[in-house]
């Protein structure tokens, strides 16, 4: 597992900016995003709905009071699933798991994927955020620093990537 998270062409400079893209004029309040491998994500799958199989991104949604307007949340992705999927459709791990990320950040802004409509919405913005994110290059958009001075961050936002084994 250590060695395919290193091997992905997926920093936090490029998660940053996905969320930021994604969540908008979105106070992003507390977020963090853990990579972890299918036993991993199959527990917790289990734990918190239910179900044995892994998937791809499971959100936890942890504001104090549902009704804010702040992001504030974990979003877990499966690099192993995202090298699968990766691989099967001829894209770059990255980005795949960019793409979870991106849909993660999408629920917990309160996008729903329950239903065909739901799906092609939220695919849609997917397509959307990882366009701008693309096109905004590596190396120019809002860099780690630029968000650090936003108001957003200002006002006490963090964002945080973290792997697991």
């Amino acid at each position: 597992m250590r060695r395919l998270v290193a091997a992905v062409s997926l920093t936090t400079e490029r998660i940053v900016r996905a969320v930021a893209q994604a969540a908008g004029n979105t106070h992003i309040e507390s977020l963090s995003v853990a990579i972890v491998d299918d036993r991993t994500m199959a527990a917790l799958h289990r734990r918190f709905l239910g179900d044995d199989r892994p998937t791809d991104v499971l959100t936890f949604d942890l504001r104090d009071d549902p009704r804010s307007a702040a992001l504030e949340g974990e979003i877990v992705v499966s690099a192993e699933m995202a090298r699968r999927e990766a691989a099967r459709r001829g894209l770059d791990v990255g980005e795949e798991l960019l793409r979870y990320v991106v849909h993660g950040a999408l629920h917990l802004l309160g996008m729903d994927d329950r239903d065909a409509a739901g799906r092609r919405r939220m695919r849609r913005a997917e397509n959307t955020v990882l366009r701008q994110c693309r096109r905004a290059g590596p190396s120019s958009g809002r860099s780690p620093a630029e968000h650090e001075r936003s108001p957003s961050a200002r006002r006490g936002s963090r964002l945080a990537a973290r792997s697991h084994r």
